[in-house]
C-alpha cells in the first residue's frame, strides 16, 4: 500500500492536465488499476485536490492551443465572444489585431482560431474533469470525495454549457439539432479509438443536467466548503452557492423559467456572498476572487505564466489602467447605445468615461493617468466610453504585474436570473419586487420602471445584464438564448465593424474544427456545422 501510495501521488499531481487512460500507465513496475485509485483517495481523500484544483489551473493556462498573444485560457474565450456583440468594440489599430478573429468574424471557418480555442480548451478542461470522477466513486460517503467529484461534475457541466451554445442555436426549437460529442468517464476510451458522434442538443443538455444534480446532491451531502479545503483563494472551486448558479443558468438558458428562479433563490441562499454595494460599486475592481460578491472565479497568481508573459493576459486586453495592449491603442470600450441607456443616477454608468473623457468613479490621478494618452481619436489616445470597470492588479498605475483574478459568477446574477425566471414564469409582481429592491439598494437609488408584462421585464433585465455583466463572458450567450439581432448601427462601432447579424445566420455558431473532423471518424466534414459568412458592414 505504501508503494501504490507513492505511485498515486505522483501521478495525481499532473493527472487534471491529461486524459483518464494517461493514468493507467506502468510506473516504477507497478500498474495502478482503477479500483486501486479509488482505493487511495478513500485512504486519502485530500490526495484529490490536485486533480481538482488542477481542472481549474486548465482554465488560465497561456498557450494551451496558440502560441499567440490572444491565447490565455477560458478568459480569452470570455473576451472574444464578448466582442462577437454589440456591447464591446476596440478601436480601429494594429495591435488589437488579435480579437479581430471574433470582433470581425474573420476566420468563421473550420480552420478559424475561435472555434479551435473553445473547442480544444472546453474538451481539455473535459478530460480533466473526466479524470478526477473515474477515480471517486458515485457512492462514497467520504465527505472531502463527495465535495471533489462535484467539482469535477460541476466543471464538466459548465464546459459542455458553454460548447452547446457556441456549436449549435438556443436550445427551443433545436432539441433534435446535432450538438457536440457527449464525452465522459464511461465511453472516453472508446471516443478516443473509435471516435464519437454528435449527440442531439437534447442529450447534451441531458448531460449537463446528469451532472448538476448529481454536483448538487454531493455538495448538499457534504457539507464541505472549498474554504475549509483550500488557504489561498478558495473561490476557484465550486461552493454550494455557485453549483445552484450554474445550474440557474442552463435552465435560464432553455427557458425553462420556473425552475432557473428556483435555482436562482437556493443559491442566494446558500451564499454568504452579498452583491456589491453603491459605495463598493463606485471604484474600478473586479479583480479579486476575495470579494465579497464573487460566487466563483479563476484565480491568478504571480508566478503563472499568463501573467509572466507580461502582456498575454486578461489585464493586459481588458483593463484601462494596466500595461499591455491597452497602452497602445487597442482599448476595450462600452457600445455608447448601451451606456447611456442607462440613468444618469445608476452607478454604472461611472464604469465607463462619458462623452467628455470624464466618470464619477476615478480619481483625479486616475483621470490624469487616462488623458495622458491623448483624446484626439488617433494612435494610442483614449476615447469616449473607454471601460474604467476592471481595476489593475493592487490598483497600480501601469501596472505591469497583470495578476488580476478573474470573475466567473457573480452573486448579482442570481438576482437578474431570479427576476426574469419569475417574470416569465408568470409572477411578474414577484419579479418586479426582486428587481426593483435590487437596483435601487446595490446600483440606483432613484430606480424606477413601467415594465408589467413578462416581456417587457425581461427585457428590462437583459439592459441591465448587458452592462452589469459587461466583460465577464455572458453578453453572447444572452444574445443567443434570447434570439436577438446582432446590430452595431448607429453606434460608436468603427465603420468597418456595423454589421447587422440575424440570429439565425450561420456565423453565429461555429463549425467543427478541422482537427476534430480529421481525428474523429464519427464526424464528417458535412456534419461540421456549414461556415457562415464574414458580414460586410451596414448604414
Amino acid at each position: 500500500m505504501k508503494n501504490i501510495n507513492k505511485i498515486f501521488a505522483t501521478v495525481l499531481t499532473g493527472f487534471a492536465l491529461t486524459a483518464c487512460n494517461d493514468l493507467n500507465t506502468e510506473y516504477l513496475g507497478y500498474y495502478v488499476t482503477e479500483d486501486q485509485k479509488a482505493e487511495v483517495l478513500e485512504a486519502n481523500p485530500d490526495m484529490a485536490l490536485a486533480g481538482v484544483t488542477g481542472i481549474a489551473a486548465t482554465a488560465n493556462m497561456y498557450g494551451s492551443v496558440y502560441d499567440a498573444h490572444f491565447d490565455f485560457g477560458y478568459p480569452g474565450i470570455m473576451l472574444g465572444m464578448d466582442m462577437q456583440g454589440n456591447d464591446m468594440l476596440q478601436p480601429d489599430v494594429n495591435y488589437g489585431v488579435h480579437f479581430n478573429y471574433w470582433f470581425r468574424y474573420t476566420s468563421p471557418t473550420n480552420t478559424g482560431i475561435p472555434t479551435n480555442m473553445m473547442w480544444r480548451i472546453m474538451y481539455k478542461m473535459i478530460f480533466s474533469s473526466n479524470a478526477v470522477i473515474s477515480t471517486i466513486s458515485s457512492d462514497t460517503e467520504n465527505p472531502t470525495l463527495q465535495f471533489f467529484r462535484a467539482q469535477a461534475l460541476g466543471f464538466r457541466a459548465f464546459c459542455y454549457w458553454n460548447l452547446i451554445q457556441t456549436y449549435q442555436f438556443n436550445y427551443v426549437g433545436h432539441e433534435s439539432a446535432p450538438g457536440v460529442p457527449v464525452i465522459t468517464e464511461e465511453n472516453q476510451l472508446t471516443a478516443a479509438t473509435e471516435g464519437c458522434a454528435r449527440n442531439s442538443v437534447q442529450e447534451v443538455y441531458d448531460q449537463i443536467f446528469a451532472d448538476l444534480n448529481e454536483a448538487v446532491t454531493l455538495a448538499e451531502e457534504s457539507g464541505m466548503t472549498a474554504e475549509q479545503l483550500m488557504e489561498s483563494k478558495a473561490k476557484r472551486l465550486l461552493n454550494l452557492d455557485a453549483l445552484y448558479g450554474l445550474r440557474a443558468r442552463v435552465n435560464l438558458t432553455m427557458h425553462k423559467y420556473a425552475d432557473a428562479a428556483k435555482d436562482a433563490k437556493s443559491a442566494i441562499d446558500a451564499s454568504t456572498h452579498t452583491p456589491l454595494t453603491i459605495a463598493q460599486a463606485s471604484v474600478p475592481g473586479f479583480n479579486d476572487i476575495n470579494a465579497n460578491n464573487w460566487m466563483w472565479g479563476v484565480a491568478v497568481a504571480e508566478t503563472d505564466r499568463v501573467v509572466t508573459t507580461g502582456i498575454c493576459n486578461f489585464p493586459s486586453m481588458s483593463c484601462s489602467f494596466a500595461y499591455g495592449y491597452v497602452t497602445v491603442g487597442a482599448w476595450k470600450i462600452g457600445s455608447q447605445n448601451m451606456v447611456e441607456a442607462l440613468p444618469l443616477t445608476d452607478v454604472r454608468r461611472g464604469w465607463f468615461l462619458d462623452e467628455n473623457f470624464e466618470s464619477p468613479i476615478l480619481t483625479a490621478r486616475q483621470i490624469a493617468y487616462l488623458k495622458n494618452y491623448g483624446t484626439n481619436g488617433s494612435g494610442a489616445s483614449i476615447y469616449p466610453y473607454l471601460n474604467v470597470k476592471f481595476d489593475s492588479y493592487q490598483s497600480v498605475l501601469n501596472q505591469s504585474t497583470n495578476a488580476s483574478d478573474i470573475p466567473l459568477m457573480r452573486i448579482e446574477e442570481m438576482y437578474y436570473i431570479l427576476a426574469e425566471g419569475l417574470a416569465m414564469s408568470g409572477n411578474t409582481t414577484e419579479a418586479l419586487s426582486v428587481l426593483t429592491d435590487f437596483e435601487t439598494k446595490y446600483r440606483n437609488p432613484e430606480f424606477t420602471t413601467t415594465a408589467s408584462s413578462p416581456e417587457d421585464i425581461q427585457e428590462l433585465v437583459y439592459s441591465r445584464r448587458r452592462v452589469e455583466f459587461w466583460g465577464e463572458g455572458l453578453s453572447y450567450f444572452d444574445l443567443q438564448r434570447l434570439n436577438k439581432t446582432i446590430d452595431r448601427r448607429n453606434d460608436n462601432f468603427p465603420a468597418s465593424t456595423t454589421y447587422v447579424i440575424p440570429a439565425s445566420d450561420n456565423i453565429r455558431i461555429y463549425v467543427i474544427p478541422q482537427s476534430e473532423t480529421t481525428a474523429n471518424k464519427l464526424i464528417s466534414v458535412s456534419e461540421a456545422n456549414e461556415p457562415g459568412v464574414s458580414p460586410l458592414p451596414q448604414k
